[in-house]
């Protein structure tokens, strides 16, 4: 199948130039339904006879396979192109890059009638007259759904990357073990990484990519093993079933978060990332969010995020190959992948949720008020675009050089569940080399989830106040509301403070109770909160918060 694709970031607009007019011959020489093997430019020629829609569509779809710019993705038929230099549903994209494009009726016409000379026979003349390709033939042929004789694809790459068993993948086209097309033309500085790389190798890699990000004011080394796990995800990111969110944060504005997500868009695609705003609400953002997905931006970039990051669909994304959307304006559910690169940046950036697992943080402090005015020895990006070449394939030497010394276990560092090929061919690497664990930083956001924090006050101050014994919620907002007589004050501060938090308002038993059903079974602090009873005559639940063990 690769023999019958162009080579390059070339072959992704290849048209078929010039047309010369069809030779005529006599009816009794041409099949019903069928055509010729090919004009003298090497088209087929394609005749269009009434009752032989299946043999003119079959012929089409033969003919489409040449041209090396189509693919079947998703249950649909695409292209890949670049796209304009618009913002366009809350994403903002720089020039050049590449995205996935439908292709519809009206396109695929277009692309047949260049792939193929189409004929239909004339009466008046008796015989076969050039013509376009019959909007019908194209329209059957999408409506098909599958696709066998076009190349199925999982993605498209912009620089070299590889594959879970250490296979360097760097020559332009597509790859048929993976299914991803790789639209990069040469890059300069680029080398192929040696095929069994040493430890040595790896240090020295390691230093290049420290070399590079040694100006930014991170916290603490973890921050920047952090940083190298998002450049060698950004360029891995296509084959891992999944991968962390990476978060960018700072107390103040201009220290450098966004120059970081930059750094590993740049070194990924050679560009600037697609930057995706959020909107104001959940159900806007995963609008957006479902756009770029189906577009194949390969590094979407949440920018400046000033509300608690969260959400079902940012989880489903990092920690899943594929999650099931409905594109706007469709009426079914598409399987789409997951495989872009993931980065937030924000000032004192709150994540909260269960997305906190699914994080590797950056921190960066400058410990200045305007930390925008600072000088630096070079244009960072203009040196990480200059350089891009030589640090991919250090990037991609760190974890062959890995597997090469077959991926030895490291001591204490436990695996990061649902990202094991993530965590193979990133973070133990990284390890390996002598770096802190990229994970580390993303500890400290258990902490400062305010979820954990009013969980962890109401368990203790609902334990001081009712022991084990079983309370319904509506007991549990009067408590916490009941004033001391005559003074005016609560009677139990820390339980009104608590449900407060809590209910992001004055408590009451309606909010409480969601919350407890949310809460079940979790253990903080040594404390449990587990429904105990029913009562029955009420049809309300009690519960009760207790030690463990």
């Amino acid at each position: 199948m690769a023999d019958g694709i162009e080579r390059g970031a070339a072959a992704l607009d290849k048209l078929i130039a010039g047309q010369k007019k069809p030779r005529k011959k006599p009816l009794h020489l041409v099949p019903a339904g069928g055509g010729e093997t090919g004009d003298a430019d090497g088209r087929p020629v394609i005749r269009h006879n009434p009752g032989h829609l299946p043999e003119g569509t079959d012929q089409t779809g033969a003919a489409l396979t040449g041209g090396g710019d189509l693919f079947s993705c998703n249950g649909h038929i695409v292209r890949i192109y670049p796209a304009p230099e618009t913002p366009s549903g809350g994403v903002h994209r720089p020039r050049g890059a590449l995205i996935l494009h439908t292709v519809d009726g009206p396109h695929l016409t277009e692309m047949a009638t260049r792939a193929a000379i189409h004929e239909r026979y004339d009466a008046r003349t008796e015989s076969y007259k050039r013509c376009d390709c019959p909007r019908r033939v194209a329209e059957a042929y999408i409506a098909r759904g599958h696709w066998p004789e076009l190349p199925a694809l999982t993605g498209f790459t912009e620089a070299p990357t590889i594959t879970a068993d250490g296979r360097v993948i760097d020559q332009p086209g597509y790859d048929v073990e993976t299914g991803l097309f790789n639209a990069s033309a040469k890059i300069h500085g680029y080398t192929t990484p040696p095929a069994n790389p040493t430890r040595a190798d790896a240090e020295q890699s390691m230093n290049i990519l420290m070399g590079m990000i040694r100006e930014f004011p991170f916290i603490g080394a973890e921050d920047m093993a952090a940083t190298l796990a998002g450049i060698i995800t950004g360029l891995l990111r296509r084959v891992l079933p999944a991968a962390p969110l990476l978060a960018v944060t700072a107390p103040t504005a201009g220290t450098g978060k966004t120059l970081i997500a930059e750094t590993f868009a740049i070194i990924a695609t050679g560009r600037r990332a697609s930057v995706l705003s959020l909107g104001h609400d959940d159900a806007e953002a995963e609008k957006r969010l479902a756009g770029v997905l189906l577009a194949g931006d390969a590094c979407i970039l949440l920018d400046n995020i000033e509300r608690p990051l969260k959400g079902d669909l940012l989880c489903q994304i990092t920690t899943q190959q594929f999650v099931r959307l409905r594109p706007l304006g469709g009426s079914g559910m598409l399987s789409i992948p997951t495989h872009a690169l993931m980065v937030a940046t924000g000032n004192n950036l709150s994540i909260v949720g269960d997305l906190k697992r699914r994080v590797a943080l950056i921190r960066l402090d400058a410990g200045q008020e305007r930390p925008e005015q600072r000088t630096f020895k070079r244009d960072h990006l203009e040196d990480v675009l200059v350089r891009r070449g030589e640090l991919i394939r250090a990037a991609l030497t760190i974890p062959l050089a890995y597997l090469a010394a077959d991926a030895p276990a490291i001591e204490g560092l436990h695996p990061l569940g649902g990202f094991e090929q993530w965590d193979r061919l990133v973070r133990r690497p990284l390890v390996w080399l002598g770096m802190p664990d990229p994970l580390k930083a993303s500890e400290g956001l258990r902490e400062q989830d305010p979820d954990i924090e009013g969980m962890r006050l109401l368990l203790a101050a609902w334990h001081d106040a009712f022991k084990d014994t079983p309370v319904t919620a509506a007991q549990v907002a009067a408590a916490g509301i009941d004033t001391v007589p005559m003074s005016g004050e609560r009677a139990r501060a820390d339980l009104y403070d608590a449900l407060q938090m809590i209910c992001a308002e004055k408590p009451n038993t309606r909010r409480i109770g969601y919350w407890l059903r949310a809460h079940r079974d979790r253990v903080i602090d040594g404390l449990q909160i587990k429904q105990a009873t029913r009562d029955e005559h009420a049809k309300v639940a009690r519960w009760r918060v207790s030690k463990c063990g």
